[in-house]
């Protein structure tokens, strides 16, 4: 049975261009999810935190810490926030020792959370209680990345997970029709024989478009100086991603040609995930 949700339109899937992409990083477009098919909006906000341990950083400590962040944020009246941390799996950055993620319900919970968050002195207090524990977002939080989240699979992950994550380009003379249509053929042609053969598969789909200037941040090993979205694997754990890849090469070759065409995606860089805090 083919278990493709597709929880956005399709034709909805990048609305916001790279042209119409606002330059401050901080700001989105008035329109940013406005698209001459339809008005599909994103179905999430995603941001990724870079993290640095701490002298005094260990499992127990950063437990401590985030479930002290939990309470806080929770006091605050964000119960609908989501979070989860990836760390870099057979492979490690100068950059970050992990990388935090936030789920936003949209845009504007996100803006109205940070504004609570920073005035509420709540960094103060965890610094205090955690001492060189974890240090996220970089100086002035200059190593914050947000981004319009497309969930085009729904994903029934484990805790721990594992996720991969490939930086696209669209090709010269392409675009976000042409991922579209990709996405409504080829690629849910391979999904339905590999969900007739892996019924049980918890793998999951997310796209995300970039909400900050790319040309203008800091990026890691691995990523592109300039790219035009995130193709976002939700492995279930490394044997499913072992199993998904395997199957692209025995029998989706043809489904990877056709992404090709639209798109040119770097290696996958795959991290080991957990979740922190989930919605409530």
């Amino acid at each position: 049975m083919l278990r493709l949700f597709f929880l956005f339109s399709i034709f909805g899937l990048f609305a916001c261009s790279p042209a119409e992409r606002p330059a401050d990083k901080s700001v989105a477009s008035e329109d940013s999810s406005a698209s001459p098919e339809g008005n599909a909006e994103p179905t999430g906000y995603t941001e990724y935190l870079w993290c640095s341990d701490g002298e005094n950083y260990s499992q127990e400590s950063a437990d401590g810490r985030n479930s002290m962040w939990i309470e806080e944020v929770n006091a605050l009246g964000m119960t609908n926030l989501g979070s989860a941390e990836i760390v870099p799996s057979g492979w490690s950055s100068e950059n970050f020792d992990r990388i935090a993620i936030l789920f936003w319900e949209n845009k504007e919970a996100r803006d109205a959370g940070w504004e609570i968050y920073l005035e509420s002195g709540i960094e103060d207090k965890l610094n205090e209680s955690y001492p060189e524990v974890q240090t996220c977002g970089g100086d002035d939080w200059v190593n914050v990345y947000p981004t319009n989240a497309y969930l085009v699979r729904t994903a029934n992950l484990p805790n721990p997970f594992t996720v991969g994550y490939q930086f696209c380009s669209f090709n010269e003379g392409k675009g976000p029709d042409d991922v579209r249509s990709f996405l409504a053929g080829p690629w849910a042609e391979f999904l339905a024989r590999y969900d007739s053969e892996n019924p049980d598969s918890p793998y999951g789909l997310s796209i995300n478009v970039p909400d900050f200037d790319d040309e203008a941040v800091e990026v890691h090993e691995g990523v592109p100086d300039t790219f035009d979205y995130l193709w976002v694997n939700l492995w279930g754990d490394e044997e499913e991603r072992e199993k998904g890849w395997s199957a692209v090469e025995e029998y989706g070759q043809g489904m990877m040609e056709a992404g090709n065409e639209a798109s040119t995606c770097s290696e996958e860089q795959v991290y080991a995930g957990r979740s922190v805090k989930t919605r409530s």
